[in-house]
């Protein structure tokens, strides 16, 4: 091939038109930036594509999402109830509260047939911020520095319960 070919077959990425490339996502053939590639086991694939594959592992309802959200809503709640029983014994509160926001979480993904949806983790974390809120309102009459600091853990704990390693 002479050299004035291979100069005329320069090709763009699919997302950004201004960006010369080379590089292909192994699955489709889409030609791609560095900044559109994801690197995995078996090559750099484009983000549409990762995005299709992660979405077998999500199954999850609208049905799902609202029970992950109340059951989370009482974790939140149990967990705020829990810190007024406990009183005055701070350092016992780091681990009740992630314990309550995780065993919610897991009581949740069960009610639920173990079925995930892509958010299904800001919900379960966005119910127990909720319930705990509100309970934290009815109960304490207030939110303190540390009802705040055990609900960010309780939080925290629901979140990564749901969270899937793809």
């Amino acid at each position: 091939m002479s050299k004035s070919t291979l100069e005329s077959e320069i090709h763009y990425c699919a997302k950004h038109p201004q960006r010369d490339t080379e590089l292909r996502c192994n699955r489709c053939e889409r030609y791609m930036c560095i900044d559109c590639a994801v690197r995995t086991p078996v090559g750099y694939t484009c983000r549409e594509c990762v995005r299709g594959h992660e979405d077998k592992f999500f199954e999850g309802s609208v049905l799902d999402y609202g029970l992950v959200a109340a059951t989370c809503a009482v974790g939140g709640a149990l967990t705020v109830f829990a810190l007024t029983l406990v009183g005055g014994f701070l350092i016992l509160g780091f681990i009740v509260a992630p314990a309550i926001g995780g065993t919610a979480a897991q009581i949740a993904l069960q009610l639920s047939g173990r079925r995930r949806g892509r958010y299904s983790g800001y919900v379960a974390a966005g119910g127990v911020l909720a319930g705990g809120v509100a309970s934290a309102l009815l109960l304490a009459g207030g939110l303190g520095l540390f009802t705040l600091l055990y609900l960010a853990l309780a939080t925290s704990a629901a979140y990564a319960r749901f969270k899937v390693s793809i």
